[in-house]
C-alpha cells in the first residue's frame, strides 16, 4: 500500500512540474518576426521572414500532434490511477509513455530553436534571446505586481 501511495505521489508531481516549466518559452510568443520593432531590431530580410513563417507552420503542426499524443497518454494514465485496483507495472509503463511523449514535445521545441538560430545566425539569435529573457522578466514582474494588489470592488 505504501508503494502505491508513493508511486501516485511521484506520478502526480512529475506530471505537474513540466507543465509549469513549459509555460515559459525561450522565444517571444507567436510570430514575433512580424512585429516591426523586433524585425527592424534584428534586421530581418523578407526571405528570412518567409523562412521563419514556413518553419513556424511546420513546427506548430508537429507541436499540435505531439501535444495531442501527450494528452492521450496522460488521460490513459489518469484513467489507470482512478481505478481501485491499479497494477503498478502497467502504471509505470504508462508513465514511461507519458514521459516519452513529453520528451518528444521538448525535442520539437528545441528543434524549432535550432532552426531559428540557423536562420538568424549566432549574433542575431543571441540578441533575440536576450530580448526574450527581458520580455519574460518584465512580464513576470508586471504579473507579480498586479497579483499583489488588492481586488478592486
Amino acid at each position: 500500500m505504501k508503494n502505491k501511495a508513493w508511486l501516485y505521489a511521484v506520478v502526480i508531481a512529475l506530471l505537474l512540474c513540466p507543465v509549469a516549466a513549459s509555460a515559459r518559452s525561450d522565444t517571444p510568443p507567436g510570430r514575433w518576426w512580424h512585429l516591426p520593432k523586433i524585425s527592424d531590431n534584428l534586421g530581418l530580410s523578407q526571405a528570412e521572414k518567409d523562412a521563419l513563417d514556413t518553419l513556424y507552420v511546420q513546427s506548430r503542426r508537429a507541436l499540435m500532434e505531439t501535444k495531442n499524443e501527450l494528452e492521450k497518454e496522460r488521460f490513459e494514465l489518469d484513467t489507470m490511477l482512478d481505478k481501485k485496483d491499479t497494477k503498478d507495472r502497467a502504471a509505470i509503463e504508462q508513465f514511461k509513455k507519458v514521459d516519452r511523449s513529453r520528451g518528444k514535445l521538448s525535442m520539437e521545441r528545441f528543434r524549432y530553436l535550432l532552426e531559428v538560430r540557423k536562420i538568424l545566425g549566432y549574433e542575431r539569435y543571441q540578441k533575440l534571446m536576450t530580448s526574450a529573457r527581458e520580455y519574460h522578466d518584465r512580464k513576470g514582474r508586471d504579473r507579480g505586481a498586479r497579483d499583489a494588489l488588492p481586488p478592486i470592488e
